[in-house]
């Protein structure tokens, strides 16, 4: 690919998250082979791309007057804009996640989806797009840092979430409230009827209210959690697709852009090499 070529699509992947005002500049690839089309000839064909996308997860999705918007969706808008496809984009619930894929509602999954060997027996991950962590996170004067110190207290998590299933692995003295977004759980984190909540850091950190984020420390590290774009089982043309675009995102420095804007606190770079895993 010749290097104007490769600027202007690295233009163009970042003007589909607001960064420049351009045109796309790199078309569709063609259908190789013979047979039934795949899903990437479905949705080049059709020239619709649906994603689910996070319903109610700031800052990886919400809805703010009436329209949805947040990290994901800008992923999902610069991956539509790269394919040259319409973006249809799905809200879903954290435990629809899969279901939606695999009931073939959407195309793909943008929705801060962390990589389990279960949900990998269902569906197949893209390179890591949001390198996170996920994490418990309290009053900063309520004492020691550690899950020692959850027991007997009430914990929120996001309901089918990874946080969910971890809190109760390696917390279990701890009593998990769940709710059906982060939302809510914030919400009664504010309120006192929880303790603690359970989530990626991004979401602690990027808390809108000043004042709440200065009384958060983290009490532990449940575990490192990449986020990562689901694709449906034996569809490796999509698969490759969708990493060749990540690939251009992190080289050309879009994903770190959306990433800085929409998660407030600084980032390393470090975190956006283009690496597999």
């Amino acid at each position: 690919m010749h290097s104007s070529t490769v600027l202007t699509r690295r233009r163009a992947i970042a003007g589909a998250a607001g960064l420049y005002a351009l045109p796309f500049g790199w078309g569709p690839a063609a259908a190789q082979g013979k047979g039934e089309p795949d899903q990437l000839d479905r949705i080049l064909r059709s020239r619709v791309l649906r994603v689910a996308v996070p319903q109610e997860f700031p800052p990886f999705g919400f809805t703010r007057n009436g329209v949805v918007d947040g990290f994901d969706i800008a992923v999902a808008r610069m991956l539509a804009g790269d394919l040259r496809v319409t973006l249809k984009i799905q809200p879903v619930a954290s435990g629809d996640r899969l279901a939606a894929l695999l009931e073939d509602r959407v195309d793909l999954i943008i929705a801060s989806l962390g990589k389990t060997a279960e949900r990998e027996r269902e569906i197949d991950f893209s390179t890591a797009y949001a390198p996170t962590y996920m994490g418990i996170f309290g009053d900063a004067s309520a004492g020691p840092a550690d899950l020692a110190a959850l027991k007997g207290r009430r914990v929120g998590v996001v309901r089918g979430s990874l946080e969910e299933t971890e809190l109760k692995a390696q917390a279990p003295q701890a009593t998990a409230v769940a709710f059906d977004s982060s939302a809510p759980m914030l919400d009664a984190y504010v309120r006192r009827s929880i303790d603690a909540f359970a989530a990626g850091n991004v979401v602690a950190e990027s808390i809108p209210d000043a004042a709440m984020r200065e009384r958060i420390k983290r009490v532990a590290v449940l575990r490192q959690s990449p986020c990562y774009i689901g694709v449906r089982k034996r569809e490796p043309r999509l698969l490759a697709r969708v990493d060749e675009f990540l690939a251009h995102a992190r080289s050309s420095q879009a994903l770190m852009v959306n990433a800085m804007h929409w998660f407030k606190h600084s980032v390393s770079p470090e975190m956006f090499k283009d690496t597999k895993g």
